[in-house]
């Protein structure tokens, strides 16, 4: 793809979910549909994820088979962003990505729609998270190339936040008086609703930079990511719990604070996302850590319902510097070439968080109590937002960053030698030598 022709595509066939070709339409519209794409993805993890544990235990399912029921699921998730975000590297794949992943998961729902025993549920809702989460990887990776990918990737999660709010919302409502059924069918229609919406590639940059593989500096932000996401988990599954059964708000109270908390993410992810063009991204996310361990104890401190819907909405701040920072990071760490791979890994923590986290948290929370618990759950939290403030927010750390550092110490080489020689020889009537032009940087 060129400046001067905009449409043009990879391997002669379009990289992206299908095939008509960009053209000179106006970029801003060009951003929502990777905010639609987000959207509709994420108004389908609203409606089923804390559909299931419901949905089962009113089947009659234990406790310990509810567990090892979500553990399966979440581990399917897991397995499907790595394997499809492998395949997504290749810029020509990323279109039978989308296609098979969507089809795959409308299947799958449309199979749990039929309402069959429990195991085939549950082994429809397996499969289901085998093909769905794959779409993502290889939309963050074709938004992460783009020229204006930063703007992109706000729009992307405002449209995440948006979803999962509206699911969250009308799921208990919809299961209570209809049943599974219609939310199975919606979420089936929703996915392939993604093939109609997101069809062109968004406008890359021109100059790409390969430097191979992925650094070991991913697989360390890959588990500080993981570490953080254990207070996503402390926030879905458990901080609603105590505040219903400890504030004594009631269950419905409690799980619409999540709804509203993800209402106000949207204002925070664009507040952040403009604090990040003109400040670093290390920096942002070692804020947003640090808010994280903020979040755990002011919700140790919520005394009434009040104090549990402020406390709970603070996690909009959490979450707008995280998710804007975290997915600038992957960009800045990993080549062009790697990028699907990366995206995958990275959209791979929060199953991983799903399998662990209640482990730790709930053995925290079990053995402390929720108060004591949640303030011990958040001091990790504080020792890491602040080695990051410490060592990574200076930008030393990405690829990008220390290029632009040689790239303009040669330069200034460069002028250093060509002004002594002109001190040398101020009267010569021969010209200066020619300096070499300046390196180019290229495009994030």
């Amino acid at each position: 793809m060129t400046k001067d022709n905009p449409s043009a595509s990879i391997g002669g066939k379009p990289y992206y979910f299908g095939s008509s070709k960009f053209t000179s339409i106006d970029l801003r519209f060009k951003r929502f549909e990777q905010m639609e794409l987000s959207f509709l993805y994420a108004v389908v993890i609203g409606l089923v994820y804390p559909l299931v544990p419901l949905y089962l235990k009113e089947e009659g399912v234990g406790v310990l088979l509810v567990s090892v029921a979500l553990s399966g699921i979440s581990a399917s998730s897991f397995v499907s962003t790595l394997l499809w975000g492998r395949v997504a590297d290749s810029h020509e794949k990323r279109s039978k990505v989308v296609w098979i992943t969507t089809v795959g998961g409308a299947v799958s729902y449309l199979l749990a729609a039929t309402r069959p025993p429990v195991p085939v549920l549950v082994g429809s809702l397996v499969g289901a998270n085998a093909f769905a989460p794959g779409v993502i990887p290889a939309a963050m990776a074709s938004v992460s190339e783009a020229e204006d990918s930063r703007s992109r990737m706000s729009y992307f999660w405002i449209g995440g936040s948006l979803g999962y709010s509206l699911g969250t919302a009308v799921t208990g409502y919809v299961l209570e008086k209809f049943n599974v059924t219609p939310i199975f069918l919606t979420s089936a229609i929703l996915l392939l609703l993604i093939l109609a919406t997101n069809r062109s590639p968004p406008p890359t940059a021109e100059v790409d930079v390969k430097v191979g593989g992925i650094p070991r500096s991913f697989w360390l932000f890959a588990l500080v990511t993981v570490l953080f996401l254990f207070t996503d988990v402390a926030k879905n599954l458990y901080i609603p719990a105590f505040f219903a059964f400890h504030l004594h708000t009631g269950t419905a109270f409690a799980t619409a604070t999540l709804s509203v908390e993800a209402a106000l993410e949207v204002p925070m992810i664009f507040l952040f996302s403009r604090v990040l063009r003109k400040g670093n991204s290390w920096r942002v996310m070692g804020v947003s850590v640090l808010l994280g361990a903020m979040y755990l104890t002011v919700n140790a401190a919520a005394f009434n319902w009040v104090s549990a819907l402020l406390t709970m909405c603070s996690y909009s701040l959490v979450w707008g510097s995280f998710s804007v920072s975290s997915s600038s990071i992957v960009s800045e760490l990993v080549s062009r070439d790697k990028r699907g791979t990366a995206y995958g890994v990275y959209n791979a923590a929060l199953p991983i968080a799903n399998v662990v986290g209640p482990l730790y948290v709930g053995a925290t929370l079990a053995s402390l109590g929720y108060r004591l618990g949640l303030v011990t759950i958040s001091i990790p939290l504080v020792l890491i937002g602040v080695t990051i403030l410490l060592t990574k927010s200076r930008g030393a750390l990405p690829y990008l960053s220390r290029r632009r550092t040689h790239v303009a110490t040669e330069d200034a080489n460069r002028r250093d030698d060509t002004s002594k020689k002109n001190d040398l020889a101020p009267n010569s009537s021969e010209s200066a030598p020619p300096t070499t032009p300046p390196t180019t940087e290229p495009a994030e």
